[in-house]
This record gives structure tokens, sequence and C-alpha cells, in this order.
């Protein structure tokens, strides 16, 4: 039976349809180029949504068909919860993109899968207007010239383990770190497929830091003694070719939980070392504040805010509103730099941090600006879940927090932060089980975090499990801390150690008698809990 012609999506001219037989054998080509012969997930996917177009079978080209059919996901299978279909939908674009940069640049048929949509566009290489060779010469440069922000390649993984079976373990598990890390919206990531010319090769880091243009190198090992699997990863800075983090994982081998253990493996590494108190921001961050504040790029802002979230002192607090002004003056279609600046508005109303005038109505203008230009970011997400907590509007808080959880359920710093801020609104025990995972993932969190636990001590009459939190905030320039430390103290009846905390208390916020209970209801949402902490201040000495 001859094959029929297929027209494309906006045929013109200059655009002839195109037979079945010539877009089979440009996916053949295609499947044959090193990126889909190293992924087995890309290469089902293409040919699943290229397959199911032919044969005039778009309307079943859904995410849930694309899991259930190609990733193999069960019948329950929730998009909202499970991102596998996005994420990979992400890298399969690039892989296209790629490999009409490089190997496809003559190909006479172009497949290409637009944004939005899983369903392929199919052009003849003679209908794009004239000029393409010399734009498409600019992107095979551009190629290579990642946007600013932080950039890690991730090489393939030594199989030393002396078994062939292994390098199938060895491949997958660089796939699932790298489809992981780019859960991280900051970082740029290359994976592992592009770095294949190096395996089983000696480099030098800061050669392949400058031949990718990358700042860091993720590579690492496996070996295997008896079911024992040992698992080594480190990250290189290929500006020095130090090692800035490494660890090792030993783990027994079950064949029947293999793609489960390189999930959590790769969860642990890609949090460790991608998220915002990872190891990749955590070095950045020391260099940017060397820098005056006028030359900083936006990733660099962004830095500037995630440390002073982690310090909360006035200095940074102002420091970081001038930075990430002029990111957003900079990059004004920059989401999440205005979702930033929506934070800080907030957060300086409620902790009161600066004389800056930062009006909680413009903290909501700038936190609906930022989910506008940029829904999909998680930190936006939750700089919005942020303010409506603030408003005490409960049912689109959860509604936001479950949006903003699901977009990156591993990330330790915003699952802990969104566990926290669901525990202060009164989901107790599933608030702080959900911030006990992000702490898990990842122990670089702030002293505030202390505050949830606190509180649900506190509020059982636990009042020494609630100072061993107390104690453990270590924030002295914040009044929390000594706020703390005097309720549990005051209702411990430890008197002279109370009166203490209090007077710091005092130094710190003078106005505290009659601005107190505004200012511990701006995150404690139960009005039993402010009156019974406002009652164990009283026990310290304070006079409301």
């Amino acid at each position: 039976m001859p094959s029929k012609p297929i027209s494309p999506c906006q045929p013109g001219p200059n655009c002839p349809s195109i037979f079945e037989d010539e877009i089979r054998q440009q996916l053949d080509k295609i499947l044959a180029s090193p990126d889909f012969q190293n992924s087995p997930r890309l290469r089902d996917f293409l040919r699943f949504v290229v397959e199911k177009t032919l044969t005039g079978c778009t309307q079943e080209i859904k995410g849930y068909t694309v899991a259930t059919e190609v990733f193999g996901r069960n019948a329950d299978f929730d998009a909202v919860k499970d991102t596998i279909v996005r994420i990979q939908g992400g890298r399969l674009r690039r892989a296209l993109e790629r490999y009409y940069l490089t190997i496809g640049r003559q190909d006479r048929v172009k497949i290409d899968i637009l944004k939005g949509s899983y369903v392929p566009t199919f052009h003849l290489a003679g209908s794009q207007e004239a000029g393409m060779e010399a734009s498409t010469a600019d992107r095979a440069e551009a190629v290579l010239t990642l946007p600013p922000g932080p950039s890690v390649a991730v090489m393939p993984l030594l199989n030393l383990s002396g078994d062939l079976k292994q390098e199938f373990f060895a491949d997958g598990l660089a796939e699932e770190i790298t489809n992981e890390l780019a859960r991280y919206q900051d970082l740029r990531v290359i994976a592992c497929q592009s770095t294949l010319r190096w395996k089983g090769e000696k480099f030098d880091a800061r050669q392949v830091g400058r031949d990718l243009n990358i700042r860091f190198l993720l590579e690492g090992s496996i070996r295997k003694e008896g079911r024992l699997i040992k698992i080594t990863v480190r990250v290189v800075d290929t500006l020095n070719g130090l090692q800035v983090w490494g660890e090792q994982y030993q783990r027994m081998l079950r064949p029947d939980r293999l793609i489960a253990l390189q999930e959590e493996i790769a969860q642990n590494v890609a949090a460790k070392i991608g998220s915002e108190y990872g190891i990749i921001p955590r070095s950045l961050s020391a260099e940017s504040r060397k820098k005056p504040p006028e030359s900083l790029e936006t990733y660099e802002a962004f830095l500037h805010f995630y440390y002073h979230v982690n310090v909360l002192t006035p200095e940074t607090f102002e420091e970081t509103i001038r930075v990430l002004e002029q990111a957003a003056t900079r990059e004004p279609k920059c989401g999440l730099a205005w979702s930033m600046l929506a934070h800080l508005y907030c957060m300086n109303y409620t902790l009161q941090l600066s004389p800056l005038k930062t009006p909680l109505e413009k903290a909501l203008v700038f936190a609906k600006k930022g989910v506008s230009l940029d829904s999909q970011n998680q930190q936006v997400r939750a700089a919005m879940a942020y303010l409506h907590f603030r408003f005490d509007e409960r049912d689109l808080f959860l509604l936001e927090t479950e949006k903003a959880m699901a977009l990156n359920p591993n990330s330790p710093f915003y699952i802990g932060y969104l566990g926290w801020l669901l525990a202060l609104s009164g989901e107790w025990d599933r608030g702080l089980a959900i911030m006990g995972k992000g702490t898990e993932l990842n122990p670089y969190y702030p002293g505030w975090f202390r505050m949830a636990p606190y509180c649900n001590f506190y509020r059982q009459g636990r009042y020494m499990e609630a100072l061993q939190e107390a104690q453990q905030f270590q924030m002295p320039q914040l009044f929390w801390d000594p706020l703390l430390r005097a309720a549990a103290l005051g209702r411990l009846g430890r008197e002279r150690e109370a009166a203490q905390a209090l007077a710091e208390l005092l130094s710190l916020k003078p106005d505290f008698s009659t601005n107190g209970p505004f200012l511990i209801g701006c995150y404690v949402k139960s009005k039993d809990l402010v009156n019974a902490l406002l009652d164990g201040l009283r026990l310290a000495g304070l006079q409301i």
C-alpha cells in the first residue's frame, strides 16, 4: 500500500506535503543518533508520538497515555504528583533541537514538538524562511552557551564492578540524576548523553569545563561486592579542578528494586548539590557576596535572597531588596525575581527588619506577577502560598501549597518550608512530616525552621521539649529567638532565665508589649496558641 502524504501544520507555497515513508525514515535516523541510542525513554517517547500522529490518533497523545503506555505508569497515574511526562517532554524537545543543530543540520525532514503539546509537527527544510542557514549557525553556536546561572554536566558513571550487566545500572543512575537535577529550575544541566565522548576516558575537569562551558562536573563510579553495590558521587569545580563535595552510598542489590534504588539515590544527590542550599549554590553564594550590588547578575541576586533567608538581618534585607529590584528592572519578564521581591516585602511586614516601606498590597501585586510569568516554578508558587498564608486565606493557601509541592516533591528547602507553613497553619502532623522530609534530604536549613516543632510541643504542654527546640533556633538577631525561649522558660518557672530572655526580646522589639499579639499572629494561625504564648511571656514578666 503506497504511503500517503502528511501535510505540515502550517503548509505554504514552499512547504509541500511530506510522505509517511519520509517521516519514518527521518524517525529511524533520529533514533539511531547517540542521544537517542543512549536513552531508551526518549527513543520510546518519540516513536510513540510520531506513530500515533501518522495513524491519525493525535487525540490519544495526552500526558496520561504517554505515562501509562510509554513509561509504564499504573492506571491511577496522577500528573500533578508524578511529573515524569513533563520532565521527559522537556528533555525530548532539547534532544531534538540538539540533533538538528548538529548531526541533522542538512536533513530534509524536520520533526518538532512544540512546547505545550506532545503532538509532533513535520516540516521540510526548504519551507523555512530565507536566512535560516545563518540563524541555524547562530543557534548551533549558542547551544553550548548556557544562560547565566549555575551549570553542571553529568558525566557517565564508571562501572568498576567488573560486571558488564551493571553498565545498564550505571547509565540509568546517571540519567535519573540528570532528571532530578533538571527539577531545580535555577540549575542548567547538561545530560550524560552529551558527555559520552569522555566515557571510560581520563579527562581533565578544567578542560571539560571549557569545552562544555560549564562550571561544575558531577562524576562518579559504582562497585559491586556480592549483592552489595557501592556508589560514589562527587562534584568538581572546573575553575580549579578541586572536588567540592562527595558522598558514598551502599545498598543491597535487589532485581525488583533497581529502578527504585536509582530514583532514591538520584533524589538524594540532586537535593544535596542542586537545591537552593545545596553545594553548588552555597559555593557560588560565597563568591557573589564579595561583589558590589550593581555588578551582580540576576542569578547572583537570587543567591543574595537565599543567603538573606538563612540569616535574616536588617543589613542583608536591605541589600537583597536593592539587588532584586535591579534584577526585576533588568529582566522584567523574570517571574522569580518578582516573586522573591514579594516574599521580601511580606517578610519585612511580618518581621519588621527594616524601616523601608514594603506594603503588603505591593507584595501581592508582585506575587501575582510572578505567577503570571512563571507558573511552573516552585519558588514562585511558594511565594504565592506565603502571601495567602499571611492574608489568612486558608483555602487558597492550601491549594497553592499543593501546587508548589507537586512541582518538585524532593526539593529540600521548599518542601521543608511549605511543611513549616502547613504546620503553623494548624496542619501539625502533616506539616511536620513534610518538613522532616525536606530537612532529611539536606540538613542545611535555617534556624527559624525550629519554630514549627517548638509550637507543636508548646501547644501540647511539653515545655521542656519546646525549650530544646528554641535553644537550637540560634538566631539572636531575630526577635523570635528570645521570644520562644522566654515563653517556654516562663512556663517552666525558670524565672531568672525567663527574665533574661525577655530582656533580649524587648531590646530587639521595645514596643512588643503592644505589638506582640500582631507579630506572633503573623505566623501562628491558632488564636489559642497565640494566647498561650502570650501567657508564657507574662509568666516571664512581660506586661501586656
